[in-house]
């Protein structure tokens, strides 16, 4: 299950995450997932939000670098070794991981983990396979409720 990554290319200067933030508040978009990486004047935001489509055309309009990217999400047993699983899967797969970026979910004893792939259809047809299961959009949204290693269509 793909789910829609809204990238943004954030000149390192101070308040321009703020100006961002604040902008996505204004259109009444959700921030769900959140991810950056740094690099030297720019730093890539990565975001999984509750309306994609309305956020790219509201980000281009008011001059930002984006783009929308795929990726996948699965929601896994958070225990050493969770995460170990499904890489090793991927890894036997011939799939590169470009990146990857989770976070916990305590109450329920789960983590989420929200990849980057070299080849996202074959990544899901391998997870379809049985040897996990995947997450859709609102599993990882929240609107429903996930069991383990599982898919998630939206965060």
């Amino acid at each position: 299950m793909k789910i829609k990554q809204t990238s943004v290319a954030l000149e390192n200067k101070e308040g321009r995450l703020f100006e961002l933030t604040y902008l996505l508040m204004r259109n009444q978009i959700d921030i769900r997932s959140f991810f950056v990486n740094e690099a030297a004047e720019f730093s890539g935001v990565h975001m999984i939000l509750d309306k994609p489509d309305l956020a790219l055309k509201v980000l281009k309009e008011k001059g930002y670098f984006v783009r929308e990217v795929e990726v996948f999400a699965l929601k896994a047993d958070d225990r050493p070794g969770g995460l170990l699983k499904v890489l090793t899967v991927l890894k036997e797969n011939g799939l590169n991981i470009e990146y990857v970026y989770g976070f916990g979910e305590k109450h329920e004893g789960k983590a989420i983990f929200v990849f980057r792939i070299s080849d996202i259809d074959k990544a899901i047809e391998v997870i379809r396979s049985g040897l996990v299961e995947s997450l859709d959009h609102d599993k990882v949204t929240g609107s429903r409720a996930a069991s383990s290693w599982e898919l998630v269509d939206t965060l």
